[in-house]
């Protein structure tokens, strides 16, 4: 009995990990949005250090809520199961991309050189080229 739940729970497990090319990416950006904003609720002072001038436009707190909303919208798109699910996929796709533009041209505008503007770039590059993805996806069949 324990076995078939086991069974059953990591056959949905890997279904879900491994459901299109995309997914892992999705699940990638969505934690890492989530991670954002975790730290920006409870290190709103953060934005103090050299590294973080960038972000000065709008408070601690207000990025963390955008980062936050997005990788919401990110998991909800992976969760909802009906047939236009491509397009809410492409939808927060484009919105973490946007996302992960933001964060690396803030760290572009800072006085230190880290190599955080580089990969968040990397992220933001790969974001838009998934969700480029799904909205071919979701057009191929009438070809």
């Amino acid at each position: 009995m324990a076995r078939s739940i086991f069974d059953k729970g990591s056959h949905w497990l890997l279904r879900f990990l491994f459901f299109d090319e995309v997914r892992l990416l999705e699940l990638f950006s969505a934690l890492n949005l989530i991670a954002w904003a975790k730290v920006l609720f409870g290190q709103p002072d953060l934005f103090q250090n050299p590294a973080y001038q960038g972000f000065h436009n709008l408070d601690a707190l207000v990025w963390a809520y955008l980062f936050g909303a997005t990788a919401l919208l990110q998991i909800g798109a992976m969760l909802i199961r009906c047939w236009y699910s491509l397009e809410i996929r492409f939808v927060a796709m484009a919105f973490a991309a946007g996302a992960w533009a933001v964060i690396a041209l803030n760290f572009w505008q800072s006085a230190l050189s880290t190599t955080a503007e580089l990969n968040y770039a990397i992220l933001a590059v790969a974001c838009g080229l998934s969700g480029a993805f799904l909205g071919w996806k979701t057009t191929s069949y009438q070809s």
